[in-house]
């Protein structure tokens, strides 16, 4: 049995760390509660600061994914839209974690339309967030 799924985290005790769990096997759901459960020792504000940082980091990507859709960069698209497709929901954003999984399925279509539609609601849905920290 193959296993595998990536998880990434922001730690403001130690700037960054990025945390890999490789099973195929785990439920999204199971994993989920599993790793907010070894979180517990994040108070509110310090989760908040988490948020924060992660909306902040997407946003910054923003430019770089508009670029890969004006050079039709539909590999950059699906990883950015995997990659956040795992993250939005560790960071209690699972709208994130939808616009996530439409963009991945977008780009292995390559439908840039539906793409280009995508990106904006998640710059939307950003902006949204960034306002309210």
């Amino acid at each position: 049995m193959e296993f595998w799924i990536s998880v990434s985290f922001w730690d403001i005790k130690h700037q960054s760390m990025y945390l890999t769990i490789s099973t195929s096997a785990l439920n999204d759901n199971i994993l989920r509660v599993a790793l907010l459960e070894s979180m517990d020792g994040f108070d509110d504000d310090e989760w908040a600061e988490m948020q924060a940082k992660y909306v902040d980091y997407i946003i910054k990507e923003i430019s770089e994914i508009k670029a890969a859709l004006n050079s039709g960069d539909y590999d950059a698209l699906r990883v950015f839209g995997h990659n956040i497709k795992g993250s939005g929901g560790m960071y209690g954003f699972d709208d994130i974690t939808s616009i996530g999984s439409m963009i991945e399925a977008l780009a292995k279509a390559e439908n840039l339309s539906s793409l280009l539609n995508e990106i904006s609601k998640l710059e939307e849905n950003l902006k949204a967030k960034n306002l309210k920290n």
